[in-house]
């Protein structure tokens, strides 16, 4: 039923039609380039009582330039939606500077472009490494986790001793009553093994059943227990490890390598005790029929276990390198799942297709070979038992003609030696299933043993944050690019209820410096100081709650408007949470939307368009009053006169913004002309810094040029 059920999910994917018309097949040798629109109307199916464009008609020739303006929120992207053309970036001479130039990684979601990995991950993997134990002590940490539930696996291994010693006396009974039917015996004699037989097998079928159920209870809890404590582990990593290790990886040791841990722990932990009382069981009756023909039949047990060992420990390699290759599929799913609209906008399907049917087929190519592995121990273990019969039919002949054994022992011998092939053949499984849990566990293992490889937080919470910041010959090199500095020796201070501003051009280190402050990492070289205090003295949450940020891509969760702008705020005051919206003029556009506050935002807050997303992140930074306001690029997707509301609101206005600290890094240079002071980075470097009137009078300067160039509509970004 479970099989029943997870197929029909599948199945209704399967199923599903694309609600878009087809593409045709027209592939015209050119294509000139003329666009219109013909009356076109968009509901989103997200939000179908909303129109997201109506009635929209007009003509581009081709050759020409063409642009879509309007307020945030006006839709003016749903076009480029429907159409997207690519546009002419200026990438060549940032790309030849990085030292593998084009055949640099880009990392999951560009984080290595203009942002960072972690310095010390290499060290850090190799530590890991470098504390993998063998399998055996992997398997008793699995076990550990299972301590918790000791009550309840005691209370199914009662069971599970009963359903297995009922087991041990079925071949005896079976063995009786078919002799009392082969020879005939008394009709009394008949009866009393008919009723035996009936008994042992009840009961065990009885209490196997309670111990079923018990050890599925107790799977539940140990897989519970392993995702919660990795997912822990996850969220206790610094910023640098998600920059390095890849979300579908993550999300698959999260997801089947722990259902792999707890399924196969809490199934081997009843299959190898049940194993263990009926092979002692199953032997003592055997010794009791014929100690002579017992020494006969364990002559091949030990072969059974060796083999078994062997190909344990080769299932054990195949399982790491399998939950490997599905990690890297998983990856590759999420990742095009997740961009799907870059995928369809470069009709690139079907190699996304291509990706993902490779690495499975690799997966394959491990598996198949685990396959022949799995039916070579088979073959082994059959042909082994086989053996073993042969000698004990043989010997058993002799001894019933000696008259060292009768009949009905010698056919009550024959199901037992035949009960005991089944158990080492089970104890054989047992191993090789443990060997993979131990496969899958040791990558969980290498997760859950990782420490943070940045300094802990401290404890310092004063009653006042300031706002005083102080870069102290800071330095910091990415760890993925170990030879190319981000930033070097920057040093500069700012005053409490500074306003001030980050320019530059693309990746000169402006988001470096607003990930720096949010302490996402730690420097290589010098000191970051608030309040004269060192960055990571402060108290993890409390530094949070004066230091807010907005990054350049806002993400919002799949949650309500609501949800989102309160988000880790713990006292939910509705009045405050209006306030906020109001401050950065969003309050409007939410108030007409059909549900409000209660509406979803969808997944990264893919339902708004970007300057809603904008302003209610700006909100959910604002509402929590921050001492310290950090805006990389936080305005961009706005249009002009939302911009400036907000501007006004946040931090050129004093009498509005509170008093608080603001550092913008931004491109449009027309936002943080007013700032108190403007600090100009270039190739990580703090070429100039000033006030805009001082810097525009500095002969040759790099600010002066880059307001020249926006002033004459050259982007030189």
């Amino acid at each position: 039923m479970k099989a029943v059920g997870a197929t029909q999910s599948v199945s209704d994917y399967l199923d599903r039609k694309p609600m878009q018309k087809p593409s045709s097949i027209i592939q015209p040798h050119e294509l000139q380039g003329d666009i219109e629109f013909d009356n076109a109307s968009l509901i989103y199916l997200r939000r179908p009582s909303e129109i997201a464009i109506q009635s929209m008609s007009f003509k581009t020739k081709s050759d020409k330039t063409c642009a879509f303006i309007g307020s945030s929120g006006s839709d003016n992207h749903d076009e480029t939606k429907m159409f997207q053309p690519a546009d002419q970036v200026n990438l060549h001479g940032f790309i030849s500077e990085l030292i593998n130039e084009y055949n640099t990684k880009c990392a999951q979601r560009d984080n290595h472009l203009s942002d960072f990995d972690y310095f010390r991950y290499d060290y850090s993997r190799k530590y890991i490494q470098s504390k993998r134990n063998d399998e055996l002590l992997v398997l008793k940490r699995l076990f550990r986790y299972s301590l918790p539930d000791w009550k309840i696996i005691t209370c199914g291994t009662i069971f599970l001793l009963g359903a297995a010693l009922s087991e041990v006396f079925v071949p005896l009974y079976t063995g009786r009553l078919l002799s009392s039917v082969a020879f005939k015996e008394a009709w009394l004699q008949f009866q009393y093994n008919l009723i035996m037989f009936v008994v042992v097998n009840f009961a065990g079928g009885f209490l196997g059943g309670f111990r079923m159920g018990i050890f599925s209870l107790c799977i539940s809890r140990l897989s519970i227990r392993l995702r919660t404590t990795l997912f822990q582990s996850y969220l206790r990593q610094e910023i640098g490890f998600f920059d390095t290790h890849e979300s579908g990886k993550l999300l698959s040791r999260l997801n089947q390598d722990t259902q792999i841990m707890s399924s196969t722990v809490a199934n081997n932990i009843a299959q190898c005790i049940t194993a263990l009382v009926r092979f002692i069981g199953t032997l003592i009756m055997m010794i009791k029929l014929s100690i002579h023909l017992t020494i006969a039949c364990l002559v091949g047990a030990p072969l059974i276990l060796i083999v078994a060992k062997i190909c344990g420990n080769a299932h054990r390699r195949i399982s790491e390198k399998v939950q490997d290759l599905s990690a890297e599929a998983f990856e590759i799913a999420e990742e095009t799942i997740q961009t799907i609209r870059t995928v369809r906008s470069f009709g690139n399907e079907d190699e996304e297709l291509k990706r993902f049917e490779t690495t499975l087929q690799q997966s394959y190519q491990v598996l198949w070979l685990q396959a022949i592995l799995t039916a070579a121990q088979k073959w082994f273990v059959e042909l082994a038992q086989l053996c073993m019969s042969i000698i004990m039919l043989s010997y058993g002949a002799k001894l019933v003609r000696d008259n060292h054994i009768t009949g009905p022992d010698l056919l009550a011998f024959i199901i037992y030696q035949l009960t005991l092939g089944g158990i080492l053949s089970d104890i054989s499984q047992i191993y090789t299933s443990l060997m993979t849990a131990a496969g899958a566990s040791q990558s969980v293992f290498d997760y859950l043993d990782r420490k943070p490889m940045q300094k802990p937080s401290g404890i310092t919470q004063p009653q006042e944050l300031q706002g005083d910041i102080e870069f102290d010959n800071v330095s910091l090199l990415y760890p993925a690019r170990p030879n190319e500095i981000a930033i070097e020796n920057l040093s500069f201070k700012i005053k409490s209820g500074q306003t001030c501003a980050f320019v530059g051009p693309s990746g000169s280190g402006k988001s470096t410096c607003i990930n720096l402050l949010e302490r996402f990492y730690d420097p290589t070289h010098g000191k970051i100081l608030i309040d004269g205090r060192e960055i990571h003295e402060y108290d993890h949450k409390y530094l949070h709650r004066k230091v807010a940020m907005v990054g350049q891509e806002p993400i919002l969760f799949n949650r309500t408007i609501e949800e989102n702008i309160t988000y880790a705020i713990n006292n939910n005051d509705e009045t405050t949470m209006i306030q906020a919206a109001e401050q950065v003029n969003a309050h409007g556009f939410i108030s007409e939307l059909i549900n409000g506050y209660n509406t979803k935002c969808g997944q990264r807050g893919g339902h708004l368009s970007g300057g809603q997303k904008q302003r209610v992140s700006i909100a959910r930074a604002i509402i929590r009053k921050p001492t310290i306001l950090l805006l990389d690029e936080a305005t961009s997707a706005l249009d002009p006169v939302n911009e400036r509301l907000i501007q006004d609101a946040l931090y050129y206005k004093k009498e509005n913004s509170e008093s608080r600290t603001v550092l913008i890094s931004a491109h449009r240079l027309s936002t943080i002309e007013r700032c108190d002071k403007i600090f100009v980075i270039h190739k990580g470097h703090l070429i100039e810094q000033g006030t805009h009137d001082e810097l525009m009078i500095i002969e040759n300067g790099i600010y002066r040029e880059l307001i020249r160039r926006q002033r004459m509509n050259i982007d030189d970004d």
